[in-house]
């Protein structure tokens, strides 16, 4: 009866069911259904196949967080293929090139990144880099762009381009080379104005300990990404990439940790946002599929950390800026909705 109540409540049960679940599986002592984890209101939009919305916590004033569910007529196996194949990346049309950290990778794994010549006003920029906002640098790292940059006040634009392609590679190949033999722990803070800072790690830590999915139906997975890169569950699938995508117009390195783990018929998928060049400061993504029906409950949900709805008028800035989070979670399920079918 436990493993039931745990693993396979959702399949071929009736909306109505679900609303009373809630109250039985507490009374058995059991993980009650994710639906009721999250909080889903509209379970008749999503036996009929609608993208519903549910609320995420918002733990700081810096955090933006959405959720979406929905119902895919497709087994649990299909999806996690998707999600293994790289469909959460596919179609995406703000990612320019990316690439994977396999576990004898060195520098020239980020081989792939270069600036343009469209990135010229980027890469100045990055010349006479200063702490803020503009970029998500330490004072080291911001020290050593600025040395670079007085070097280059005679060379050409192809140098120049060249150079800085080359110092960020760097930059970004010592952060994912800490991240993985240390963890969020490595993780330098970002540099902004007034000796403030930012601290990535505790943003991370934070969306992990308080994300309730994890904490019903992944606690291994919870744990494992508290402590990486101390051993993970023997049935996780741990991998580290790099996606150079288009953020407010302009191009940045992002640095991912994603992390699978099988649970009840279906799988937990963690993407980490480690390092992030600009704009925001870190996300971290839960996506989940379960057995539900003849298919698969699908559920997302995303939490951001970015200065820029901090201060005068945050609630305005944090409406507008979860409006805009959900119309990317939302366009990230209608094309993995697509794929799967």
């Amino acid at each position: 009866m436990p493993v039931f109540w745990k693993c396979h409540w959702l399949r071929r049960l009736p909306a109505l069911v679900l609303f009373v679940l809630p109250a039985i599986a507490a009374t058995a002592g059991a993980t009650p259904p994710p639906t009721a984890v999250l909080g889903v209101a509209d379970l008749a939009g999503l036996d009929r196949g609608e993208i519903v919305s549910y609320d995420v916590s918002e733990p700081t004033d810096k955090t933006l967080a959405a959720g979406l569910a929905m119902y895919v007529v497709a087994p649990p196996e299909r999806a996690i293929a998707a999600v293994r194949n790289g469909v959460l990346l596919v179609g995406d049309p703000e990612v320019i090139a990316a690439g994977i950290f396999l576990p004898a990778s060195g520098p020239q794994a980020l081989e792939g990144f270069e600036f343009g010549p469209a990135d010229l006003d980027e890469a100045d920029a990055l010349s006479e880099v200063e702490p803020g906002s503009e970029f998500n640098f330490s004072e080291a790292e911001i020290a050593g762009f600025r040395m670079l940059g007085r070097t280059l006040a005679r060379a050409s634009e192809t140098e120049k381009l060249r150079l800085l392609s080359r110092r960020y590679r760097e930059v970004l190949w010592q952060r994912l080379d800490g991240y993985r033999k240390n963890g969020a722990a490595a993780i330098a803070p970002y540099a902004r104005s007034g000796g403030n800072s930012v601290d990535v790690a505790a943003e991370l830590r934070t969306f992990t300990e308080q994300s309730a999915l994890l904490r019903h139906y992944a606690p291994e997975l919870q744990a494992a990404l508290l402590q990486f890169p101390a051993q993970p569950p023997s049935a996780a699938a741990s991998t580290l990439q790099w996606v150079e995508r288009k953020v407010e117009g302009r191009p940045t390195v992002i640095l991912v940790h994603q992390m699978i783990q099988p649970t009840c018929g279906g799988a937990l998928v963690v993407v980490r946002d480690f390092y992030v060049g600009h704009s925001f400061n870190s996300s971290q993504m839960v996506f989940g599929i379960l057995p539900y029906r003849e298919g698969s409950l699908v559920f997302y949900s995303h939490s951001t950390s970015t200065d820029q709805v901090a201060g005068i008028g945050a609630g305005l800035k944090h409406a507008i800026g979860r409006d805009r989070l959900r119309a990317v979670m939302f366009a990230r399920m209608e094309r993995f909705r697509a794929s799967v079918r």
